[in-house]
């Protein structure tokens, strides 16, 4: 069962606008005792907000009148900046918590932004995710999780 999750490895769920970190500790007797190390159950160690993602684009280029500050053009470049700063975050944060984590990475990035965060992640991250799953899981429950990864 190679592509399992098992005891030890860290799940990894992001969105342009956030990302859960769950590491998988064992959920029964054997599994703590190393017997049956993919009866799993995921616990969270991180949550984080990306805010710069929820901001109404309204609120950051109108003035506390309400009048606009700039363009149309300048609106469309400050979206793409806005989303570009947010996936240097994830791939920084994905980094960072591929240095820390003892086991394999089971990454879900969506479709639309996951080129563009792997393009970022460094070599080491790259080599321990065992999975990558372009959907956003968010807002998937941890049992589901698990069962998702394992069967994808």
């Amino acid at each position: 069962m190679p592509g399992k999750i098992k005891v030890g490895d860290t799940v990894v769920v992001a969105s342009l606008g956030e990302l859960k970190v769950y590491e998988a500790k064992p959920r029964t007797l054997e599994a703590e005792a190393g017997l049956k190390e993919f009866e799993v159950k995921l616990d969270l160690l991180t949550a984080k907000d990306y805010i710069d993602a929820h901001k109404k684009l309204q609120d950051i280029v109108t003035d506390e009148a309400g009048r606009f500050k700039g363009g149309i053009a300048e609106e469309h470049n400050l979206e793409l900046e806005i989303k570009r700063r947010v996936i240097e975050d994830l791939a920084k944060d994905i980094n960072a918590v591929a240095q820390d984590a003892k086991g394999r990475l089971f990454v879900s990035i969506p479709e639309p932004i996951e080129k563009e965060v792997e393009a970022l992640l460094d070599s080491t991250t790259k080599s321990k995710i065992k999975k990558l799953i372009k959907k956003d899981y968010l807002k998937t429950g941890k049992e589901e999780l698990v069962n998702i990864f394992n069967e994808a």
